[in-house]
């Protein structure tokens, strides 16, 4: 009798122990499955990150290129290549020289004393025009100056100039492709017509300018244009 309440208590601790082995494992699996997710999640996140940083990096790259680009474009509007926009057009004079100094292009085209006068005023027509529209379309260009040479026996003389400035300017590309000398003058805020070429005009053509050798659509004297054409008279040495 005492053997066999010895072997059932054996057995009932052993039944006890297998239930307490069945507990533990079964208590423990939720947890087991929070950590797996919870490592799931932060290994997600580590992803993302991952991801974010490269899109960013990406982003900033781009950017970049876009400066870039921009910095280029503004570069390439800072300088009008008027040699260039000049080139292979018919009937249109030399350059004697460009300057381009902040908003302010001035060009002047030389003389080649062959032309007649009428000629050599339609040739100033047309590639003044020509820069005209081309300083326009860039914003950083709002004054252009552009005069014409003609030789005489003591030196070189500036027979037409003229001056542009904002408005004047805004309005260029009312001017034909090859507009009459009178329609550019008279568009400028300030021309000058040089004595030797006023001289020989026909009284038509100085009532084109109201018999105004001087002019613009801007009333007030411009002296620094005026000194600029006295500038243009070069006497031999």
């Amino acid at each position: 009798m005492h053997k066999r309440q010895i072997t059932m208590i054996i057995g009932i601790m052993a039944v006890a122990a297998l239930v307490a082995v069945f507990a533990i494992v079964f208590n423990s699996t939720p947890n087991e499955k929070e950590a797996v997710a919870a490592t799931s999640s932060q290994s997600s996140k580590t992803v993302d990150k991952k991801k974010q940083s490269t899109s960013q990096s990406s982003q900033k790259v781009a950017s970049k290129r876009d400066d870039a680009k921009f910095s280029s474009t503004t570069d390439v509007e800072k300088t009008l290549d008027v040699k260039k926009l000049l080139k292979g057009q018919s009937n249109v004079p030399d350059i004697a020289s460009v300057n381009q100094k902040g908003n302010e292009l001035t060009v002047v085209l030389a003389d080649d004393g062959t032309q007649s006068l009428n000629d050599f005023m339609k040739a100033y027509a047309k590639a003044t025009t020509l820069v005209l529209k081309s300083a326009n379309e860039q914003s950083k260009i709002s004054t252009v100056t552009v005069a014409r040479q003609v030789k005489l026996e003591d030196g070189l003389e500036y027979a037409v100039a003229g001056k542009w400035q904002k408005d004047q300017l805004a309005a260029v590309n009312k001017l034909a492709v090859d507009p009459a000398i009178k329609d550019v003058l008279l568009s400028a805020s300030h021309y000058s017509i040089g004595g030797s070429v006023w001289d020989a005009f026909s009284q038509q053509q100085k009532n084109d300018y109201q018999n105004h050798q001087q002019g613009g659509q801007v009333e007030a004297t411009d002296n620094g244009f005026n000194k600029w054409v006295q500038a243009g008279i070069e006497k031999n040495k």
